[in-house]
């Protein structure tokens, strides 16, 4: 009974996987073929060297992508999980069949550049975050990004990737005699790593609430029925007053905190409530590990 259940959770897994590597490259595919390449514009990685190679000797951009990743992996495997390495193998050959066959048969946005920067670096920008989002990659700077990551956690991964990107967006300009290109290139990787940053880390921020009121029992009973969470009750003392009394700390999400605002102050308009931002809230209820 429990190997039918792991091979249906395989299974149901590996579906999971196909499709965002699928809706991914999708848009990974557009941004880079139908509106950067479209536009002369460079990109960051490997994506700005197939770009190059495409614009001069036409390179097949998908399949070139794939075969300049072999050293790549080659070179970060020790930094990475077999695993994370496997997915993102899986995920590059995606990449390659959807930029190679599916996206020459959209046509390309060339009307407005400020407009095809703004939308290549967002739909490269969302792209890349459900593949970083599902423990796989893109490739190319993003195994530099992950081995730097891996070693520096507190290092976000968009800014990560758009200094790694810069070097290779001047380069590129230059190649393509438009310096013009360059600030393309660059409000093209600033919104991708800012759209990155945003769906990776700020989707799973929530609020820390501090609550300091002489009906802490009652708060938390009301926090519990209504909002569905779940509370800690902190003994303090005040340091001015010498008065001992309770801290009531409560994680919650944007939307539970007005709720619980309310609740508070209906039970007690004289509470002392501090509410926090918290970039990520980790366990039971939230964000799973």
């Amino acid at each position: 009974m429990k190997k039918k259940m792991d091979k249906k959770q395989l299974i149901i897994r590996s579906a999971k996987d196909m499709g965002i590597n699928l809706v991914a490259a999708f848009l990974i595919g557009l941004a880079m073929r139908n509106f950067a390449s479209a536009n002369n514009f460079p990109m960051s990685g490997i994506s700005g060297i197939m770009l190059l190679l495409h614009h001069f000797l036409g390179t097949p951009l998908g399949l070139g992508s794939l075969l300049l990743n072999i050293p790549i992996i080659l070179a970060c495997r020790r930094f990475l999980s077999k695993k994370f390495i496997l997915k993102s193998i899986a995920t590059l050959i995606t990449i390659a069949l959807v930029v190679d066959q599916i996206c020459p048969l959209i046509p390309a946005f060339t009307s407005d550049k400020m407009l095809a920067a703004i939308c290549a670096g967002t739909l490269n920008g969302i792209g890349g975050a459900m593949i970083f989002a599902n423990n796989s990659s893109c490739g190319g700077l993003d195994f530099v990004t992950m081995s730097i990551k891996s070693r520096k956690p507190y290092l976000s991964v968009g800014s990560i990737s758009f200094v790694a990107a810069v070097v290779v967006i001047v380069i590129s300009g230059i190649c393509y005699r438009d310096f013009s290109g360059i600030i393309y290139g660059a409000i093209l990787g600033f919104i991708t790593s800012s759209i990155m940053d945003k769906v990776l880390y700020h989707l799973n921020e929530g609020k820390l609430m501090l609550i300091i009121s002489d009906k802490t029992d009652e708060i938390s009973e009301a926090i519990t029925l209504d909002a569905n969470r779940s509370s800690t009750l902190i003994n303090a003392t005040g340091s001015y007053t010498g008065k001992e009394s309770d801290i009531l700390m409560c994680a919650c999400s944007n939307r539970e905190m007005y709720e619980i605002r309310e609740e508070i102050n209906a039970i007690d308009d004289h509470a002392f409530t501090i509410i926090l931002n918290s970039r990520e809230v980790v366990g039971k209820g939230f964000l799973k590990k």
